[in-house]
């Protein structure tokens, strides 16, 4: 190593510390946009709204089933690891178990569902939002099924909601797909338009990414069950008022406006705004004796990235808080960029 060479968390020099770098940004990222909702971020896990449990993006599927050490993480450090907030860019101890045990998780099946476990002792939730199973990205697929494998193991009585950020089927094709869905889609090169904050989301074209549409398809659990409308401050039409591209905004690496010469712009400029809109939908599923639980327990949204938790449930998170419940937000990965031989996902 090179006389001055930056090592974050201890990376490598090279892809392995880049990748660790974008990882920590997320996090802050997580962090000032859970802000905007109220939410903080503490190094007492017993005293924070916010958890980042800081598993490696694409790779929860091949964790969920590993015994020893999964080693395909871009970073190289090969166990969790997420923004401490110290001022020190070599120490990134701020992920969940680091802050519970002095110790970071492995990248193993029974350290992802330990890790689960705990969240769900830390919050007792009543209620959880996190993704659909039949959503087109593997991490957030998998992050539905670990929690509901921890929910099951718990024996809790939680009302489960999960909702859409890709659609079935997108998990090759994400860019064009993002200039799909939400609606409205990508027109005539202007992202802008499709802040939409007084329309509702619509089913996903099928086939997925395809130039021509046939048609359109919720998924195999049919149309959301559940439309919570936003607080009104989610509904202002101006975007710089609006709170929840307020919050939204705050992910500034995963917002790219910037115009391209041949004058398009970034699938994510356009992608991103769509979820501003007048509803979040839901699926909704039932653990245990739902009816007995408290209406006004904790609620806990459980995202697989940085970003996921505000574009999926920006809405549910201020107006429980307004209502006067407990809110936490717990991102699984750091959404750091995915090894050289990944497949193409956000």
């Amino acid at each position: 190593m090179g006389c001055g060479e930056r090592r974050p968390c201890g990376a490598e020099p090279g892809h392995a510390a880049a990748a660790a770098s974008f990882g920590v940004r997320r996090a802050g990222e997580t962090v000032a946009a859970m802000q905007v909702l109220g939410l903080r971020w503490s190094k007492d896990p017993h005293d924070s709204d916010v958890f980042l449990l800081g598993y490696p993006n694409m790779g929860l599927a091949a964790i969920a089933s590993a015994e020893s050490p999964w080693i395909g993480d871009s970073s190289g450090l090969h166990h969790t690891y997420a923004e401490d907030f110290d001022g020190r860019e070599a120490t990134c101890d701020g992920d969940l178990r680091h802050l519970l045990d002095g110790r970071h998780s492995e990248l193993t099946a029974r350290a992802l569902s330990a890790d689960l476990d705990a969240l769900l002792t830390l919050t007792q939730p009543t209620d959880i939002y996190t993704h659909a199973e039949f959503d087109g990205h593997p991490d957030h697929a998998e992050v539905y099924r670990q929690v509901v494998a921890a929910l099951e193991r718990s024996g809790k009585a939680v009302m489960l909601h999960s909702t859409l950020i890709h659609p079935e089927g997108t998990g090759d094709c994400m860019p064009l797909s993002a200039e799909q869905w939400p609606n409205p889609a990508l027109t005539d090169n202007d992202p802008f338009a499709r802040f939409t904050p007084a329309l509702d989301v619509t089913a996903p074209p099928v086939p997925p990414c395809a130039v021509r549409v046939e048609g359109t398809r919720w998924g195999p659990l049919g149309p959301p069950d559940e439309l919570v409308e936003v607080p009104r401050e989610m509904q202002e039409p101006d975007p710089e008022r609006n709170l929840k591209w307020r919050a939204i905004a705050r992910y500034a690496s995963q917002v790219d406006c910037a115009r391209h010469d041949d004058g398009s712009y970034h699938p994510s400029c356009g992608y991103m705004r769509a979820f501003v809109k007048r509803h979040e939908f839901f699926w909704t599923r039932r653990f245990g004796e739902v009816d007995r639980r408290d209406a006004m327990g904790p609620v806990l949204v459980v995202a697989a990235h940085p970003d996921d938790e505000a574009l999926a449930a920006a809405g549910i998170i201020a107006s429980a808080r307004a209502a006067g419940r407990r809110v936490f937000a717990a991102v699984v990965t750091v959404g750091d960029p995915r090894p050289p031989s990944a497949p193409a996902a956000r």
